[in-house]
C-alpha cells in the first residue's frame, strides 16, 4: 500500500497542480489566459518531441531534455526584456505601474514567463525533482505574475525581474557539461559567465530595480492591497535570489583556482 501511495503520489500532486493553473489562467482575459495555457502545452510538446532526438548516454535523461526546454525560455524572456525596457517611454507617469491597457509587451511576455513557470513545476512534480528553493521561487513567481496580469500591474518592473534568465542558459550549458565529463576550461568558462550573468541581473539589477520600484511609490500606492502583497513577495525572490548569490559565489571561485591551476 505504501508503495502504491509512493507511486500516485507524483500523479496527483502533477493533476492537482494542472487543475489549478487551470483555474487561475481562467481567471485572466481569454486571450492572455490562453496564452498562458497555450505556452505551458507548447513547452510541454516539446519536451516530449526532445525524446525523439538522440540524446547522451547520461542517468538523468528527464532533466537533460528540460534544461533544454528552460534554456529556449530563458532566451526568449531576455529578448522580451528588452522590448519591455523599448516600451518604458511609451509609458506616462502611471502606465508602467498601474497599466490603462497600453503597455504591450509586459503582458505578452509576463503570459508566456508564467506558462513556462507552470510547466516545469508540473515536471518537477511528476519526476519528483522537488527542491524546496526552487519549487518556492516558482510558486512565489506564478502567484505574483498571475495577480499582476489580472490588474494589469507592474509593466515597468516586468522588464528588469525578466532580464534576470540571462543567467539560466550559462547555469545549463554548465550542467550539460558536468553531465557529459567534460569538466575542463569550457566547464569553468560556463561557470565564471553564470557567476558574472547571475550577479549583475539577479543580485545588482534586481536591486536597482528595487530601488527604482521605491521611488515610484507615489504612483501605485493607490492600487489594490493585492499589489502590497505582491511587493513583498518580489522582496521575498529578492532574498532568494542573495541566498543564491552566495553559492554562485563560492562556485565561482572554485572556478577560477581551477583555472590558475591549470
Amino acid at each position: 500500500n505504501n508503495k502504491a501511495v509512493h507511486m500516485t503520489s507524483p500523479v496527483t500532486l502533477t493533476l492537482a497542480a494542472a487543475a489549478s493553473f487551470v483555474a487561475l489562467s481562467y481567471l485572466q482575459e481569454a486571450s492572455c489566459g490562453l496564452l498562458i495555457l497555450g505556452t505551458t502545452l507548447s513547452y510541454g510538446l516539446v519536451y516530449g518531441a526532445l525524446k525523439a532526438t538522440r540524446e547522451p548516454p547520461i542517468a538523468r535523461q528527464s532533466e537533460w531534455r528540460e534544461r533544454q526546454v528552460s534554456t529556449v525560455n530563458a532566451v526568449l524572456l531576455v529578448c522580451g526584456s528588452l522590448l519591455c525596457f523599448a516600451e518604458w517611454p511609451t509609458y506616462d507617469a502611471s502606465e508602467g505601474w498601474i497599466s490603462q491597457g497600453l503597455a504591450y509587451w509586459p503582458v505578452t511576455f509576463a503570459a508566456l514567463f508564467v506558462g513556462y513557470l507552470q510547466w516545469d513545476v508540473l515536471w518537477m512534480l511528476y519526476h519528483s525533482s522537488l527542491h524546496f528553493d526552487e519549487l518556492a521561487h516558482h510558486l512565489l513567481f506564478i502567484a505574483v505574475t498571475h495577480y499582476v496580469l489580472w490588474g494589469r500591474y507592474f509593466a515597468r518592473p516586468f522588464a528588469w525581474l525578466s532580464v534576470t534568465e540571462l543567467s539560466t542558459p550559462f547555469l545549463n550549458c554548465r550542467w550539460f557539461l558536468a553531465a557529459t565529463g567534460s569538466k575542463g576550461r569550457a566547464y569553468d568558462t560556463c561557470s565564471l559567465l553564470f557567476a558574472s550573468a547571475f550577479l549583475a541581473t539577479r543580485a545588482l539589477g534586481y536591486g536597482m530595480g528595487l530601488v527604482d520600484l521605491w521611488l515610484a511609490r507615489d504612483l501605485w500606492r493607490p492600487a489594490h492591497w493585492g499589489l502590497y502583497v505582491v511587493i513583498a513577495l518580489v522582496h521575498a525572490g529578492y532574498a532568494l535570489n542573495l541566498v543564491w548569490a552566495s553559492k554562485v559565489v563560492g562556485a565561482a571561485r572554485r572556478a577560477m583556482k581551477s583555472g590558475h591551476r591549470e
